[in-house]
């Protein structure tokens, strides 16, 4: 009798410890399918909604949740000014963005169609406009012209290293320089000394003219990041 009360004190030990392992790995199975948001001290679960975050609160927690990433420190300074740039780019047909360049004063609407029979004088028409830079790309990478009387008329004073964001609404690119140079445009795209287009370098590059249209000052920015604004 006291053999069989033994055998099922051991059978009972060993139905819980099962059973404790199922629930353990039913956890850990559902927090590994799940990411966590950290707001301050309020953890979130993707899919769930805390009752401690107001409404205001929860819209302002998901505005920093950038594809789990921390947000670039400069893309956090122009939360405020991305907003208002979103709800410009309503408000003007065929807006792109604005590009900032701090440290040369740039602050210019991107565009990247507006009136013109060819795209040559669809760029001339953007570019003459004021606060209003050409944006487009040369299948390589993109471009962003300006005169040199207008908005990039500093162009000049950038210097490599110098940081740079593209306001786009749903997202803020950061930029940083990594050459400055005098290029040729030819119509199609603007090449270096050797031939070689500049886009080949780096994804965006800006340029005004100098002596003339064909003669350019070209400055080029590597991407350092971009974060997505919900």
């Amino acid at each position: 009798m006291k053999k069989i009360f033994i055998t099922g004190v051991l059978l009972l030990v060993l139905l819980l410890s099962a059973l404790c392992v199922n629930k353990i790995m039913d956890r850990a199975q559902n927090d590994e399918g799940s990411k966590v948001l950290t707001l301050g001290a309020v953890a979130i679960h993707e899919g769930e909604e805390s009752e401690e975050l107001t409404s205001q609160e929860q819209a302002q927690a998901e505005s920093l949740i950038v594809r789990d990433k921390p947000m670039a420190l400069e893309a956090v300074l122009f939360l405020g000014w991305n907003r208002e740039v979103a709800q410009e780019m309503l408000n003007r047909q065929d807006m792109a963005g604005r590009l900032v360049i701090p440290s040369a004063g740039i602050s210019v609407a991107l565009f990247t169609d507006g009136p013109g029979e060819d795209e040559a004088q669809v760029r001339q028409d953007i570019c003459d406009r004021e606060d209003s830079a050409a944006f487009f790309t040369d299948g390589l990478g993109m471009l962003i012209a300006d005169h040199n009387n207008q908005t990039f008329s500093t162009l000049g004073q950038i210097q490599t290293g110098d940081k740079a964001v593209i306001l786009r609404g749903h997202s803020i690119v950061t930029l940083q320089c990594s050459l400055v140079d005098d290029g040729y445009n030819y119509g199609k795209g603007i090449l270096d000394g050797d031939g070689y287009y500049f886009t080949s370098y780096e994804d965006y590059v800006c340029y005004t003219c100098k002596e003339d249209w064909n003669n350019v000052l070209v400055v080029c920015f590597k991407v350092l990041d971009e974060d997505y604004v919900i």
